[in-house]
């Protein structure tokens, strides 16, 4: 029995025990306490450096044996966290691809039949969007469309991009060497392998070693530059113009120089011989000049006539800046009028305040204004107000003018006239005589071709205008971009694709300094909270550089879209990061004078458009990287209908349900005749073109490889297959033999991607005509004008591969299992055909590119009788 006093005695000596215990020592004292060599109670601040208001530091010293031993364990956790965290990616891609792999009906309906209660958003199974999916701010609160994103697939910043997303399969923008181009279905088709049969310069192409699709690389490259200042296009190789050839040319180092007095094939701006009595402009070989085409006066030099200023304005106003609305118009218009009040010879300084012509100037004129001299090569036409400056701001009124003079011509553009050489060349730089000289060469040539300044619309204001930006290439403001954009517009409406994509591609270099500099302020998320805060002048600035950038991200898409061996400039790496534009207007604290030549009524819809423009490039550029990329072959089987329909899924519905929250005046029915305003038109043929280009690698498998009841033969094994009479009237085959849903399925997935692409193709046949006015199905007639677009090369390269998928199918077995209403009939195929044509022989003579499509498409005519 244990006793209680006991209990309690020996519980007092343990207490007691425990009081007297020895205090633990300090493990580590502070550098003032181990001097002083005094007890640290290991504060941080201890006791005495707080007292004594001290900075409490303590000697790092290394950690002891067992800390040591508890950090490497720590990492070895590490390890295999990191091994497990590896390992279960790894199963969720095994995962996918299963899933990939399950029944194809459940995934094409999501294409075909969209519910209505299902479009409120992506369902758990489809593919997690990136940022850059996102639809412009005008329409971002109305799409229901859920929005994930991993800030750690982006870059902090643009150099943090330069230097870490060096890797391809991390690139966020549109990616290079893409399989996306027209001419690549020639190709990747096995049922188009004929179809460039009998075309020599094809032949001819295989038979050097190179792919078909080489072809307008090398054509493009074969053509040479535009000479601006003489005549024709070609190579500065020893043309007879410059006497003997550069270094790394292959002509004749022997040939003779050209008479003393030539201006030669490169031409050169007018100059003055300094002699009284010489006309400005006039050389001892000039001839008499009359008012061209090119915008040169009587002169030779630029016609800056104030009501000739103001119509060239309004044209650019009218055709290029609603579709690209880069620049202040506002501006650009006190621009114009300070311009003419300064080099208008029929603007006197009483006149100066109103923009429009002295009628007695004019009739002046048109009586033969008596020119003065003027003793610079670059002098005044007309008056003697002063010498022409070379600055960035004159050359982009230069660059207006002559947008505005190329634009205001209606019919078909004249060409450059090429050298007396056949350039029927096989496209790998040897021609067919072995020489450039031609009869060049000689000092009794008697080349009367007229200059490209005379009989190219704007190319008198482009001369002037690319002359001053040679001097400016160094520059990285907002103006150098907008001149570079400026320049690559002109010459792509000329189809010269590669010299219109290195201006574009000077420019994204000028905007990729410009985000670097203010990429906090340029961040979309950062927009969206702090962008209202700003002051004015800093809003229109940062909505200046947002302009420029969304601008060259379109244009350069639109190039390397259907030229994909062109490098990136790597500005569309940040298309998921930089904020939407809300517009350019006049900043406030302008001039009262400025605000009278304001726009009266903004078009604010136009820059709906232009973000709505802007969302569908991205989502483009995120259908080439994930269906036609390199990383994108090589990560999925291209040949299996199911994983190609998964990837496809996701951008379909996206357009889709961006189109269900259209605003009325924007809204369509697929039946409805194509748009009368270019605008609208751009739109919908982005629109039919992104549907068309996402279900593509679709269509190929179903026309190739998909058996169908009741031969069960491949299409395959049938590219040669072509019906003797329309092949609409063969549709009921497919009533008699028992499909499959999945094969229904692929069936209505196909003709979705056919009839885009037949929208695609005839979007803008009805450009310029009255909206009343009655439309004849598949009729380009309907169009009044000639085709004013950004890139017409991108355009009607595009049509070209449209119908090269239309001819395929409609040649291919598919084309028996469609259903009785599709519109791919023998007899719409003919009136595509015959319209695709008239369109391409209309840019044919600017481009040997859509020359050699015409070519092909002329052969695939033939070859299916594809004749009224």
């Amino acid at each position: 029995v244990t006793c209680y006093a006991c209990t309690a005695l020996m519980t007092d000596s343990a207490a007691g025990q425990q009081v007297r215990r020895k205090q633990v020592r300090a493990t580590q004292a502070c550098n003032h306490c181990r001097t002083r060599k005094q007890k640290c109670n290991e504060a941080r601040p201890c006791q005495f450096c707080r007292d004594n208001d001290l900075d409490c530091l303590y000697k790092e010293v290394p950690p002891p044996k067992q800390d040591l031993s508890m950090m490497q364990l720590q990492e070895s956790v590490n390890d295999i966290g990191e091994v497990l965290k590896n390992l279960a990616g790894e199963l969720a891609s095994w995962r996918q691809s299963v899933e990939t792999r399950l029944p194809l009906t459940q995934t094409l309906n999501q294409i075909t039949n969209i519910a209505p209660k299902e479009k409120s958003g992506l369902q758990s199974g489809d593919i997690t969007l990136p940022q850059s999916q996102m639809p412009p701010s005008a329409l971002q609160a109305l799409i229901p469309i859920k929005q994930e994103s991993d800030p750690t697939q982006t870059p902090a910043t643009p150099v943090d991009s330069w230097s870490e997303n060096s890797g391809a399969e991390e690139m966020t923008g549109l990616q290079w060497d893409h399989t996306t181009p027209a001419h690549k279905l020639l190709e990747e088709w096995l049922s188009m392998a004929h179809f460039c049969r009998n075309v020599d310069y094809i032949e001819k192409l295989i038979e050097g070693g190179h792919d078909v699709s080489e072809y307008p690389v090398l054509l493009e490259q074969d053509r040479g530059l535009l000479r601006v200042w003489g005549v024709g296009e070609g190579q500065d190789i020893n043309d007879g113009a410059q006497g003997p050839g550069s270094p790394d040319s292959g002509g004749d180092a022997d040939a003779s120089s050209p008479a003393p007095g030539r201006e030669g094939l490169w031409g050169c701006p007018p100059a003055d011989t300094s002699s009284p009595g010489t006309v400005p402009g006039e050389t001892p070989s000039s001839h008499p000049r009359q008012e061209s085409d090119g915008g040169l006066g009587p002169d030779g030099r630029p016609d800056f006539r104030s009501h000739i200023l103001w119509e060239l304005y309004d044209s650019y106003i009218e055709n290029i800046h609603k579709l690209h609305p880069f620049m202040n118009a506002s501006k650009l218009r006190r621009m114009i009028k300070e311009f003419s009040e300064q080099y208008s010879p029929d603007i006197n300084t009483k006149h100066a305040g109103s923009p429009a012509a002295n009628p007695l100037a004019n009739h002046q004129l048109s009586q033969g204004l008596k020119r003065k001299r003027s003793g610079s090569a670059y002098g005044e036409p007309y008056s003697a107000k002063g010498l022409i400056e070379r600055s960035l701001r004159n050359a982009l009124i230069l660059l207006v003018l002559a947008l505005g003079k190329v634009c205001a011509h209606h019919d078909p553009l004249p060409s450059p006239q090429s050298d007396r050489m056949s350039h029927t060349n096989g496209g790998w730089g040897v021609h067919s005589n072995g020489s450039f000289n031609g009869s060049f060469n000689s000092d009794i040539s008697d080349d009367n071709r007229p200059r490209n300044v005379d009989v190219l619309p704007g190319m008198g204001y482009f001369a002037y205008a690319t002359d001053i930006l040679g001097n400016q290439q160094g520059g990285n403001t907002v103006a150098h971009a907008q001149a570079m954009i400026l320049a690559a517009l002109y010459l792509g409406q000329f189809a010269r694709v590669l010299e219109s994509w290195s201006w574009i591609n000077n420019a994204c270099r000028v905007v990729l300094v410009l985000i670097k500099a203010d990429y906090q302020k340029l961040n979309r998320d950062w927009c969206l909270e702090n962008k209202a805060s700003l002051p004015p002048k800093e809003r229109y600035r940062l909505n200046l550089v947002m302009c420029v950038y969304w601008t060259c991200l379109q244009l350069e898409s639109d190039i390397l879209a259907e030229m994909s061996t062109l490098p990136p400039s790597r500005i569309s790496d940040f298309q998921s990061e930089i904020a939407y534009p809300d517009g350019v207007s006049i900043e406030s604290g302008t001039s009262v004078e400025e605000k009278m030549f304001a726009d009266p009524n903004p078009q604010e819809g136009s820059m709906l458009m232009y973000t709505s423009q802007i969302w569908l490039r991205v989502i483009l550029n995120e259908a080439h990287n994930m269906l036609y990329g390199r990383n994108a072959r090589r990560s999925f089987d291209t040949h299996t209908i199911k994983e190609v329909a998964h990837r496809a899924t996701a951008h379909v519905r996206i357009l889709e349900d961006w189109r269900q929250v259209l605003p009325p005046t924007l809204a369509w029915n697929d039946d409805d005749p194509p748009a009368t305003d270019i605008n609208v038109a751009r739109l919908r043929a982005k629109y039919y073109g992104s549907i068309y280009v996402i279900l593509r690698p679709y269509l190929r498998i179903a026309n190739h490889f998909i058996d169908f009841p009741p031969t069960g033969a491949s299409t395959a094994r049938a590219s040669h297959f072509v019906p003797t009479s329309d092949s609409s009237s063969n549709r009921n085959v497919h009533l008699l033999v028992d499909l499959s849903d999945d094969q229904r399925s692929i069936i209505g997935v196909a003709v979705k991607c056919i009839n885009a692409a037949i929208q695609s193709t005839i979007a803008f046949d009805r450009i310029g005509a009255a909206p009343d006015s009655k439309y004849v199905k598949f009729d380009a007639n309907a169009r009044t004008r000639r085709l004013v677009v950004t890139n017409i090369f991108g355009t009607m390269h595009a049509q070209f591969g449209n119908m090269l998928v239309l001819a395929a199918v409609f040649t291919s077995p598919l084309s028996r299992y469609l259903p009785r209403d599709t519109q791919l009939t023998k007899q719409n195929l003919i009136l595509l055909m015959d319209r695709t044509c008239k369109a391409l022989g209309e840019i044919a003579p600017n481009s040997p590119v859509l020359e050699m499509n015409l070519k092909i498409l002329r052969n695939v005519r033939e070859q299916l009788d594809l004749y009224p």
